[in-house]
């Protein structure tokens, strides 16, 4: 009896810690914020980090790297960002064109697609582009101003280009002197498994924001590339979608894919769209086959089921930052758990 009272104490005192826990998480969320992506650039800038560390003192070697990035990013919004501009502002003044020739394909007798579809799927096809339209006036470009407006305000800026930076370096910085704490609060005989389990868990994310950044950006390349030689309007601006949607694994096919095929369709016709088509399954293919595992490794280990689950919890948990976190997160939580259950076999 007294038994059974101890354990229903320590699951009501659990419960209210928990509640507790939760509270603050949330009054706390914008210090999580920073301090997951102050992990994430630590993670992504290692390696150039240790290998500048064997010539100049650390402090040095972080600096170099900010530079180096800083650069980069310079070099990249000078040939990037214009041609992406210059894709907007070209659909954003061919758009009333655009919406015309959708309607006219979808009630065009001669088709020999879209003219053995029923009526109610016609209408719904051809009001497709202007329900569009209506969302991104009456949402799209509110929540978009919205972005803007928090991502040019002063607190953000110095968040993204101050604080992560600078908790990032203090981070690196300090990595010996949490190592060696961390060996003075684990017992002797535990320290071995340990290195080990952070071993797995450094590979598990590393690997996979290293890895993922990269097929990213090459996939990027990759679906510009091929749009612009088959001259699909709009290449610049659908392999920035594509670069930016394939960061969460799964999602990059669909959200550059639709748009630029329906380009392709209404711009050259339906040869034109299978032929991007096929290139969008080709070069998902490569990345699926060749580009991902050598450069992302199989470090995370997971199935397309539970990678689907992780996105579609982290997104209800956390919208976009919940996805981006969520894949990582469960490999973790992998690498834990095939720890806890090998230690019970050998118990």
């Amino acid at each position: 009896m007294t038994y059974a009272l101890k354990v229903l104490m320590v699951v009501v005192l659990a419960l209210f810690a928990g509640e507790y826990v939760v509270k603050i998480v949330a009054r706390i969320h914008g210090v999580i914020y920073i301090l997951v992506a102050a992990i994430f650039l630590a993670y992504l800038i290692y390696p150039a980090v240790v290998w500048l560390r064997r010539r100049v003192p650390l402090i040095l070697a972080i600096l170099l790297v900010y530079l180096g990035m800083l650069a980069t990013l310079a070099i990249c919004g000078m040939f990037v960002v214009p041609h992406v501009m210059d894709d907007v502002s070209q659909l954003v003044r061919h758009y009333p064109d655009l919406v015309d020739r959708m309607r006219s394909l979808v009630y065009d007798p001669r088709d020999p697609l879209t003219s053995r579809l029923p009526d109610w799927a016609r209408r719904e096809i051809a009001r497709a582009p202007l329900d569009i339209a209506n969302w991104i006036e009456t949402r799209g470009l509110q929540t978009a101003g919205h972005i803007v407006l928090v991502l040019a305000g002063t607190a953000a800026a110095v968040a993204i280009f101050i604080i992560v930076p600078m908790v990032t370096a203090y981070l690196l910085l300090d990595l010996e002197h949490l190592k060696r704490s961390l060996a003075a609060i684990v017992p002797e005989e535990r320290w071995r498994a340990t290195v080990s389990l952070l071993a797995d868990i450094d590979g598990v994310i590393g690997g996979f924001i290293r890895g993922q950044l990269l097929v990213a950006l090459v996939v990027g390349v990759l679906i510009t590339g091929a749009l612009a030689l088959l001259r699909v309007p709009y290449p610049f601006l659908f392999g920035l979608l594509a670069a930016l949607g394939d960061l969460i694994p799964y999602v990059g096919a669909v959200l550059a894919y639709l748009p630029a095929a329906l380009s392709a369709l209404l711009a050259n016709g339906w040869l034109n769209a299978v032929l991007v088509s096929v290139a969008f399954v080709l070069i998902y293919e490569v990345e699926g086959h060749l580009i991902a595992p050598p450069i992302v490794g199989r470090q995370v280990r997971l199935s397309p089921f539970i990678v689907v689950i992780a996105l579609l919890v982290g997104a209800e948990l956390g919208g976009l930052f919940g996805m981006l976190v969520a894949v990582p997160i469960v490999g973790v939580l992998r690498v834990i758990m095939l720890r806890v259950l090998a230690a019970a076999k050998t118990s």
